[in-house]
């Protein structure tokens, strides 16, 4: 059956205030109970971007501490190529499955040269036996990972790449990194791509959605796993995940995942700003009415 991973949130006390680590575990073992099989920490829905280098190193503690049986791929991406070395190893080094490495995003445009030089830089820090894997989500880095890229790094670096989450939303490219490398465990980051992805070969999916929804989630590589018709669970799956759409995945995520998951209440980091009551209170009908 394909792997379910939920990008795990990042639980902040106010907009401008600190990590509340006490949240954490709470979330993880609700997570674990409810299907999940990973997190990703620090990723995108993580906020990771948002946390200063001892925050993200302290939350990937956090997450190591009480993960259970929960494997763990860590967001270790940065702007900075000696940051982005100094997360990943230390992701790896204290227990990290895998460190999940965005390209860097402030300069656009980068030559394949380029960007393949910062990611072979990566590799060659490395632990003994530490893997990466590639994150390509060019809607929101900018940046995408050209077959040139993962071409050149397989032939540099072929233990090193674990493989890659494509978050691009595009099921053909996705299916074609499938075909292209199946010596790589490819993940969708898409909700509504999932049974696509898992009928092209997916090793599985890591989802915003499944820091509130991972039982729908769950149902859908249930059903693949089965050979039975994933279109019920996958229509689900897709509505819940354009209900996020309106006030973006993380301010909503954080507006559901109190009351849904019974902890509590948790805030994003400026400049994200929560929902209005009302709002929440709105989405909250809507999902349950899903």
């Amino acid at each position: 059956m394909g792997e379910l991973f939920a990008a795990s949130l990042t639980p902040f006390a106010s907009p401008a205030g600190g990590v509340d680590h006490d949240w954490i575990p709470r979330h993880l073992r609700w997570l674990e109970a409810n299907g999940v099989d990973g997190v990703v920490p620090c990723g995108t829905t993580g906020e990771g971007p948002s946390l200063g280098f001892d925050e993200r190193k302290a939350v990937i503690d956090s997450v190591l501490a009480h993960r259970g049986k929960l494997r763990v791929f860590a967001g270790t991406g940065c702007v900075a190529l000696p940051e982005t070395i100094a997360a990943t190893r230390y992701a790896l080094e204290r227990g990290a499955d895998v460190a999940l490495v965005l390209p860097p995003y402030y300069f656009k445009n980068p030559s394949d040269a380029g960007l393949l030089a910062f990611y072979r830089a990566v590799c060659d820090a490395l632990p003994p036996g530490g893997q990466i894997m590639l994150y390509h989500i060019p809607p929101i880095s900018q940046i995408a990972i050209p077959t040139a890229v993962i071409d050149g790094l397989l032939a540099s670096h072929p233990a090193a790449i674990y493989g890659l989450k494509d978050s691009g939303g595009d099921p053909e490219h996705t299916a074609m990194l499938i075909a292209r490398y199946p010596q790589l465990k490819i993940f969708t980051g898409g909700a509504p791509l999932l049974a696509r992805a898992l009928a092209d070969g997916a090793a599985g999916g890591i989802f915003a959605l499944a820091n509130v929804f991972p039982r729908e989630l769950r149902a859908v590589l249930s059903a693949h796993a089965a050979g039975d018709n994933t279109a019920t669970a996958q229509r689900k799956a897709t509505a819940l995940s354009d209900l996020l759409k309106k006030h973006g995945a993380i301010p909503s995520l954080k507006a559901l995942v109190s009351p849904i998951a019974d902890l509590p209440a948790t805030s994003p980091r400026a400049p994200l700003v929560s929902l209005a009551e009302a709002d929440a209170a709105t989405l909250l009908a809507q999902a349950r009415s899903v």
